[in-house]
């Protein structure tokens, strides 16, 4: 068990590897703020736990509430950066399968995240393999 597996299960809340300092490297100020307020807009009181990393939690609830895939979301929060970048980006550095906090279990259960993780392709075969 690797050290932000044991955080991860102890319960203490560390971020090892902040990932927001990335994003806006690569996207802009604007666009993390645009990501982190989408994800505030879906609390609702049933996946508010955040986690480690705040800014990985805002992605994974923009993930599950398609807030960057669909065009009219993406538009209604702000977010511009293009889908298939993001979703490249994602991949990259957000490492998804290290996330502590909460997620949208309905997006999670009909295997939304998969073509997030890392490592993942574009074949849906492939990706759940």
């Amino acid at each position: 068990m690797n050290s932000i597996d044991m955080i991860a299960r102890s319960g203490q809340h560390q971020v090892l590897y902040p990932i927001r300092p990335r994003f806006v490297a690569d996207f802009g100020e604007s666009q993390a703020v645009a990501i982190e307020n989408a994800a505030q807009s879906h609390k609702n009181g049933v996946h508010d736990n955040e986690g480690s990393d705040a800014f990985r939690y805002a992605i994974v609830m923009c993930i599950g509430y398609q807030c960057v895939e669909k065009k009219k979301n993406a538009d209604y929060h702000g977010i511009t950066v293009p889908f298939e970048t993001f979703k490249a980006w994602v991949r990259e550095h957000a490492e998804l399968d290290r996330h502590d906090g909460d997620c949208d279990f309905l997006a999670l259960f009909c295997g939304e995240y998969q073509a997030f993780m890392p490592g993942a392709t574009d074949d849906k075969t492939e990706a759940q393999r």
